[in-house]
């Protein structure tokens, strides 16, 4: 096969795909790699906000959810949404956005490639050496091109497991004195429930973290297995999307929020302005311009509560009742 491409896409997750759809059926040529057999699978919550609005994902893989339930330890409140949550298992949002270039005559898609070293011009894999115009970082947290670029990470750290009782309410549990501003997270798909902790290495190890899963499974009576405890890094800290020719999307760009993990929504987001940036140089991005404002007033609310003489506890409690308002919701989500 050919090796010199125009872009050259590290990564097919949701940012890679959204961004390779996005040049399809264009004059450039594209290269999606993808290290994994199957492209889809993640470990995720599979959580979608107002934020995914406008992407056509299929209704028939998700749930829809148009209330919330927080509990502050044992303090419970039912939050009505003024646009619903989402679920959607990774592997079928993976194979949805895939199915919208699979035909695409200038994009070449290659699984099982592992990119160990980028040059200027080229980036070297297992299967060999390919050179590009435009490299684009879609290689999620640990990435490698972020690496290449000099940026160092800031990260959060997700653990869950899939447990199969299919459970009604999507759920969020803090515990203050443990978690800080984590939380343990309750997901109910199609055909399971993902449940997660959701938290800050700096405050609370893996080992805890893992230790308050599996208190709250036992706890709750969920059938799990250690065996199917997954983890999974996100990194929060954003330095920019544009190098040059180089272009950071997705987990790789720290698009996550520190706040709430989300993490699919600006993915995609971001995946599509930047296709758009390399057919149009000039263009504004505007709409990653709002993921950007949106990341911004969540995380300074932490940086409020951080500052404020009040414990965990009570700032949550402001924060739960300031979110059943609707202002707020459309102020804190975008």
């Amino acid at each position: 096969m050919k090796n010199k491409f125009d872009v050259v896409i590290i990564g097919a997750g949701p940012a890679g795909l959204k961004c390779a759809q996005q040049l399809k059926n264009t004059e450039l040529s594209v290269l999606l790699i993808e290290k994994n057999k199957i492209i889809g699978p993640k470990v995720c919550a599979g959580g979608l906000t107002g934020l995914s609005a406008g992407f056509d994902l299929p209704e028939s893989k998700m749930r829809s959810f148009n209330e919330l339930m927080f509990y502050i330890d044992r303090e419970r409140y039912k939050v009505k949404l003024i646009f619903p949550l989402k679920t959607i298992d990774r592997y079928d949002l993976g194979q949805h956005l895939l199915s919208k270039i699979k035909q695409a005559e200038n994009i070449t898609i290659l699984k099982e490639t592992i990119a160990t070293q980028i040059k200027k011009d080229k980036i070297i894999t297992n299967k060999g050496e390919f050179y590009y115009n435009y490299l684009v970082g879609a290689d999620g947290s640990n990435s490698l091109v972020r690496r290449f670029l000099g940026l160092k990470s800031d990260v959060s750290i997700g653990l869950c497991c899939k447990v199969p009782q299919v459970t009604k309410d999507l759920i969020f549990y803090f515990n203050p004195k443990l978690l800080k501003w984590g939380y343990v997270w309750v997901f109910p798909h199609k055909h399971y429930t993902n449940i997660g902790v959701y938290f800050d290495p700096k405050h609370l190890s893996s080992k805890k973290a893992k230790e308050v899963l599996e208190d709250f499974l036992k706890k709750n009576r969920f059938v799990y297995s250690e065996k199917n405890f997954e983890a999974a890094i996100l990194n929060f800290l954003y330095n920019g999307c544009v190098f040059k020719n180089t272009f950071l999307i997705g987990d790789a760009a720290g698009l996550v929020s520190k706040i709430t993990g989300e993490g699919i929504s600006p993915a995609m987001i971001s995946g599509k302005e930047i296709g758009k940036k390399i057919l149009k140089p000039n263009y504004r991005m505007q709409e990653l311009a709002r993921v950007l404002r949106v990341k911004e007033r969540q995380e300074r609310f932490e940086k409020i509560a951080d500052m404020t003489p009040l414990s965990s506890r009570y700032f949550l409690k402001i924060f739960v009742n300031l979110i059943k308002t609707k202002w707020f919701q459309s102020y804190f989500s975008g």
